[in-house]
């Protein structure tokens, strides 16, 4: 591929604005480097996928910390790679993960929907592309135990096409995890504390499934 033409799609610390529509997903995470698909119907957030295709192509996904309207502090921003209209008026789109942020206003606009004021300067490092070091295969078969647990399946041929970055996101974002589990994930310092303490949530769930179990449940 043609550098020049690269550039034009990479993003970087200059690139990132300092206020962006927020959208407000509960039990939804969003990752640097993770792909995020999503269905919008409601208006206000029609409009604000389309006054964000106007700009910078750049959404907020941040979790709700209970039913009060109130926000945890900490969402992850989405660029917008692609996007369909249906036939009935929605929007299919696919974001894909930035940088994280740090919430510090929000304001209801005339659309409907919430602009918000963020900074990202402690959480730059998020665009680093370098891949990072882990045992690959142990968080796999760890995922694998906890998917099952939950019945459900993980198609381990189409992880063995991803990357290291793309899979801790990929993983963590898919995963059954509650609210605080993957909102401490999102918050983890760096790369090196993700894995940690995705590590520590897959075996905190797995031992609590077996000390549940009986002895004959267990052989």
């Amino acid at each position: 591929m043609d550098d020049n033409i690269k550039k034009l799609f990479e993003i970087d610390k200059s690139d990132i604005p300092s206020s962006i529509p927020i959208f407000p997903l509960d039990n939804v995470l969003l990752l640097p480097f993770g792909k995020l698909p999503l269905n919008i119907f409601e208006e206000r957030y029609i409009k604000m996928t389309l006054d964000s295709l106007k700009t910078h192509r750049m959404i907020g996904i941040i979790q709700p910390k209970n039913n009060n309207n109130e926000l945890f502090q900490m969402g992850c921003i989405g660029k917008i790679t692609s996007y369909i209209e249906t036939p009935d008026y929605r929007l299919v789109l696919n974001l894909e993960g930035i940088c994280r942020f740090v919430l510090h206003e929000r304001n209801l606009n005339t659309h409907g929907y919430y602009q918000a004021n963020i900074n990202c300067d402690d959480y730059i490092e998020d665009l680093n592309n370098m891949e990072p070091s882990f045992d690959r295969k142990n968080l796999i078969q760890k995922y694998t135990n906890f998917f099952k647990m939950k019945r459900l399946d993980i198609d381990r041929d189409v992880l063995s096409e991803t990357s290291n970055l793309q899979l801790l996101s990929t993983l963590a974002m898919l995963a059954p995890f509650n609210k605080i589990d993957k909102q401490a994930i999102l918050e983890s310092p760096n790369i090196s504390s993700r894995i940690d303490t995705i590590n520590s949530i897959l075996d905190l769930n797995t031992f609590q499934v077996v000390s549940n179990q009986t002895p004959n449940q267990i052989n």
